[in-house]
């Protein structure tokens, strides 16, 4: 039997899938839509926590509930032979490496948030003070390990989302990103083989052919991770480690299951194997309940959990950190090696940040407007693309992933180039063909806002012409 919220949220239910109220709808405020429906605010809240929750809304700060753009979920193409052989990636990188080179305004391109969106007064704030009171910090070298100070913040931020670590099991890093490099040249070597996944994030791939290491692609589709492929990896020794993104996965978007989730750990500690969880979304869901890590269930220490402030808060800062569980010492000692600590001064910065709770406001904030723009360039695309054209609906982090039926993604690069667009073909992402046909947009810039007489929304919109040209232009010759 229905509650009394769920069965309020079914009235809104059947009314969206009526299309009695279109994408984009504004609904009742809380207290009107008590009022109307004779209920409690607490009751009404409850419904609309139930419709965000699964997807049929979204809120927007100060502005209130609207409804949210669904679509049915795109099976998205996965390897069609996936022989799990080790591959060079130095040998399908393309020409200008798997990142482009473009500069200026490309909002489309680098998976990034837009300036606009971010607390620039309370995070300025926050540096003139910490500098007035740390002169000395300056004058001396960093802790290796990080400063203290920030590792019991993180620790204490992160328990708030029920992921419980101590402060003295952190290493602070550069970055996500060299987190990730510490710990595959501590752990294996040039020319050892990674499990990674497929399709993979394109500065992973960047990073794994600098290091000249090999890889073996384990697909990933809208279900999740293909587990036999990965045992079989792992039982068979063709891998020395793996590198592994689980929540909001980069470009696809999507979530591991739980169960995927624990599955990962288990067969981590029954192979004894490594692995490197790249977790940089973690805390951009579009929903209040964030899903945990995989390092949540290894109880042996087998992952190395890897995330940063970068797409939360400010990439220029350069500043991660990493889980490295039974592999701390080996970690710690090659962090010292090639890093010599992290910049104290950033770091007692982001620490002030964090334990005044500013920093736990602004992830709050800017949650539900990541949601809003997400639903916004969805609703854009649907518009402007063949209506053959597949988009991803993540439920956290800030791209989408794209397939259009008959596309060209390495020439259309070469096409948006000459425009100054920048995006992310679809072979940036493997070192094998099965993704000439998507392409991957980043959704961290509000869609109208202006910068030098440009925004998001005329590059998108210029973009989606070149699509329909070039899909046109083949099928007219087919």
């Amino acid at each position: 039997m229905m509650t009394l919220y769920e069965s309020l949220a079914q009235t809104f239910i059947d009314d969206i899938v009526s299309e009695r109220l279109p994408i984009g709808s504004r609904l009742p405020a809380l207290r009107q839509l008590a009022q109307q429906q004779g209920v409690s605010l607490t009751t009404a809240g409850k419904a609309y926590d139930y419709l965000q929750d699964g997807g049929w809304i979204y809120a927007r700060p100060q502005a209130g509930y609207f409804v949210a753009s669904r679509s049915e979920v795109a099976e998205f193409p996965t390897l069609k032979h996936p022989r799990l052989t080790s591959r060079d990636p130095r040998q399908f990188a393309p020409k200008q490496g798997y990142n482009s080179g473009l500069t200026g305004f490309t909002p489309l391109g680098t998976s990034l948030l837009a300036p606009a969106l971010l607390p620039e007064v309370e995070l300025s704030r926050t540096i003139k003070r910490v500098t007035r009171r740390a002169s000395q910090t300056i004058f001396s070298y960093p802790e290796l390990q990080g400063v203290a100070s920030l590792r019991l913040a993180l620790s204490e931020h992160f328990l708030d989302s029920h992921f419980a670590f101590s402060a003295q099991e952190l290493v602070i890093t550069n970055s996500c990103l060299d987190s990730v490099r510490i710990a595959l040249e501590c752990l294996t070597n040039a020319g050892d083989t990674i499990a990674v996944c497929s399709p993979c994030f394109s500065g992973l791939l960047d990073l794994l052919t600098t290091l000249k290491r090999r890889i073996i692609e384990i697909p990933v589709t809208h279900e999740g991770i293909d587990l036999a492929a990965l045992e079989t990896c792992f039982s068979e020794r063709k891998v020395t480690a793996a590198l592994l993104s689980t929540t909001h996965l980069n470009p696809l978007g999507i979530t591991l299951p739980t169960e995927q989730k624990q599955a990962i750990a288990q067969l981590a500690a029954q192979y004894q194997m490594p692995i490197i969880e790249d977790d940089v979304y973690f805390e951009l869901s579009h929903h209040k309940d964030k899903p945990l890590p995989a390092k949540y269930w290894d109880k042996e220490g087998y992952i190395l959990w890897c995330s940063s402030i970068s797409k939360t808060l400010a990439p220029g800062l350069r500043l991660g950190w990493c889980l490295p569980g039974r592999y701390f010492e080996p970690f710690l000692h090659h962090h010292s090696q090639t890093s010599m600590g992290v910049n104290s001064l950033v770091q007692a910065c982001i620490a002030e940040f964090i334990l005044c709770g500013d920093y736990r406001r602004h992830i709050h904030q800017v949650r539900p407007v990541l949601q809003h723009q997400i639903n916004q360039y969805r609703q854009f695309l649907s518009e402007h693309l063949p209506k053959e054209a597949q988009i991803s609906a993540p439920q956290g982090g800030i791209v989408l992933w794209l397939r259009i039926p008959m596309l060209n993604s390495h020439d259309l690069v070469q096409q948006a180039e000459t425009h100054g667009i920048d995006f992310r073909q679809g072979q940036c992402f493997s070192t094998h063909p099965d993704y000439n046909d998507c392409l991957r947009i980043n959704c961290g810039w509000p869609l109208y806002l202006e910068i030098d007489n440009q925004s998001a929304a005329s590059q998108l919109k210029h973009l989606c012409e070149l699509i329909v040209k070039q899909t046109n232009s083949f099928t007219a010759t087919a």
